[in-house]
């Protein structure tokens, strides 16, 4: 019994220490792979966040040399690129860029023939617009003046008070201001604006002055419509309303004459009574009382035809006149109006040829000036110093193959020759990645670094942000999305130069005294932050709470300690089984099944949250 016990106890001492010396051995297999990851001191102080970007220098103001030439032109002549235009080139009128004016002057030949015909024709309808103008004032003078004799004549019969109180009635004018008045009226239709020509000696056209432009003109005012009843010019008459006009001196003379018969009736009456008595008593022949009785007859007829011409003259002739001269009055108005209407159609008609012919004019005009200018535009000069560059200086190689700037080459309109850059003032053009867009802001700080002078730094401010993403970009590459921005540098940099690359740190915000890691030691799983924790003999994993991040570092909330070393790389799978592991899902300190797959997220994915 006591023999198998001890053999016993002497193979349970055997395994214990064997189980000893594998334990022994892990841990330190263990302790040597936790020595191996390296790891960072978390950190306490002032963390600086921005946006690095890669860009190109270029000028903020450029001044492009373009064709304007209407049609294809080719280069006779170019400058070198590069060529530093100065003060003295400028004052001097250095030719930068000769065009070929060969078609140019063949169409200003052309086109001289054209113009002159256009002019000739331009002033003749402009001579024949005066002239109607003048027949115009011409006819209507006249019809003005027979509408006044015709006036003039009604007053003069009837008198002045009487015929301008029919006239009222009748709604006509009634005295010759009146008459001015209506003529007036009737002539303040639409005038055309005059258009004067310019015809010095030895001038190959005519110059328009600026007409106004054409008021409309009210309507002719027309004459009241005539009252339905007619003029009672015979109760005119016996109501003696006539004063000091030829009826008024008629109806005397009838009335006088009248008169006078009357008298010479009543004395032969007298006569024939006495004759009549003085033959009965036989103291008269028989003879002497026929002679008595007939004058008695011939005076007592011609008191008769005296009281018949006074009734007619009542009742006929002076109506008959007076509607006489007030038909002559209305129908010289009428003419004068039908004169003044067709005038306005013969102007309106001599107006709309003139304005053809001017318009025509014009254009032929503006043609042969910017023919002109087409053939001073194929010579180029310096007008402001700076260097020079073919064609647009924003374009890339693939545009100066398609379209090459050399002597012989074709250049259509408004295509940039050359781009001449202004030195003094210079910014970098940057695309930033949509990811990034949102933390840029107009007016934030820069830090410019240029390649070609590695130790220099410039500084300068955020100036513009594009609003919609750079289409140019996405055309081969769809999914790529970056904003166009432009930098101002501060200063002025005579070494800077158009071209030359450079990468913009844009400063978003500078966070005090706050707890931070470097960006590759932080792992995201699951919308979690998790970091590698040393704690000297094992990696604790540690979930932790992040902030604000630059290309380097980024902020940590909760979760780390000033001083803990966190893992810069993640560790093997060794080290992860040889200690105790947390669960992504479970809180910190919790074990993980051996065997599970760890997602590690590089520095781009933490930059993209």
């Amino acid at each position: 019994m006591t023999t198998k016990g001890s053999k016993r106890w002497w193979w349970i001492g055997g395994l214990a220490a064997i189980a000893a010396g594998i334990a022994y051995w892990l841990l330190s297999s263990s302790a040597a792979a936790v020595s191996d990851v390296p790891t960072f001191a978390v950190q306490r102080g002032n963390l600086q966040i921005n946006v690095l970007q890669g860009g190109e220098i270029r000028a903020l103001k450029n001044f492009e040399v373009k064709s304007e030439i209407e049609y294809p032109t080719k280069i006779m002549s170019l400058i070198p690129e590069g060529y530093l235009i100065t003060e003295e080139d400028v004052k001097d009128g250095k030719v930068l860029v000769e065009l070929d004016p060969s078609d140019i002057k063949d169409k200003i030949t052309t086109h001289d023939i054209e113009f002159q015909t256009t002019v000739a024709t331009y002033i003749d309808v402009d001579e024949n617009r005066e002239i109607v103008r003048s027949e115009n004032q011409s006819l209507v003078r006249d019809a003005k003046t027979a509408a006044t004799f015709a006036l003039m004549d009604f007053e003069k019969y009837l008198g002045k008070k009487v015929a301008a109180s029919v006239l009222k009635s009748r709604g006509l004018p009634d005295s010759i201001e009146a008459l001015d008045q209506y003529v007036m009226t009737m002539e303040s239709a639409s005038k055309p604006a005059r258009v004067s020509l310019n015809r010095e000696p030895g001038s190959a056209a005519a110059k328009t002055e600026k007409p106004e432009a054409p008021v409309p003109a009210p309507a002719a005012k027309k004459p009241a419509p005539q009252p339905p009843h007619r003029t009672d010019f015979v109760k005119i008459l016996d109501e003696d309303k006539t004063d000091d006009g030829e009826a008024e001196q008629k109806l005397g003379q009838l009335k006088g004459e009248l008169l006078l018969h009357q008298g010479e009736f009543s004395l032969a009456k007298q006569t024939i009574e006495a004759s009549n008595k003085l033959a009965e008593k036989g103291f008269i022949t028989k003879s002497a009382l026929e002679n008595d009785q007939v004058t008695y007859a011939k005076v007592e007829l011609s008191v008769k035809t005296a009281e018949v011409a006074l009734d007619l003259f009542r009742r006929y002739e002076f109506p008959k006149q007076g509607e006489q001269f007030l038909g002559t009055y209305q129908d010289s108005l009428h003419k004068l109006q039908r004169t003044i209407r067709e005038n306005r159609s013969r102007m309106a008609q001599a107006e709309s040829k003139f304005e053809t012919a001017k318009r025509r004019y014009e254009m032929e005009l503006a043609k042969k000036e910017d023919l002109e200018r087409q053939l001073k535009a194929c010579v180029i000069k310096a007008t402001q110093p700076g260097l020079v560059a073919y064609g647009p200086i924003s374009s890339g190689s693939a545009y100066r193959y398609s379209e090459p700037i050399e002597e012989g080459a074709a250049v259509r309109l408004r295509q940039t020759i050359l781009t001449i850059p202004n030195m003094e003032a210079m910014g970098v053009h940057v695309s930033v990645h949509e990811s990034q867009v949102k933390k840029v802001r107009i007016g934030q700080r820069v830090r410019v670094r240029v390649d070609a002078e590695p130790g220099k730094e410039l500084f300068g401010q955020v100036a513009e942000v594009a609003v919609l993403p750079d289409s140019t970009s996405s055309r081969y590459t769809p999914n790529l999305k970056v904003y166009p921005c432009t930098v101002h540098i501060d200063g002025l940099n005579d070494w800077l130069k158009p071209g030359m690359n450079a990468k913009v740190d844009i400063i978003v915000s500078d966070l005090a005294d706050v707890i931070y890691v470097p960006v590759q030691s932080i792992e995201v799983e699951n919308d979690h932050h998790f970091c590698y924790v040393n704690t000297g003999n094992e990696l604790q994993r540690r979930e932790v709470s992040t902030g604000a991040f630059n290309d380097e570092f980024i902020e940590v909330l909760k979760g780390l300690d000033l001083g803990e070393n966190v893992a810069l790389t993640l560790p093997k799978r060794s080290s992860l089984d040889a200690g105790p592991q947390d669960d992504p899902g479970s809180p910190s300190g919790a074990p993980v099944k051996a065997g599970e797959d760890k997602k590690v997220v590089a520095k781009k994915d933490v930059a993209a949250r």
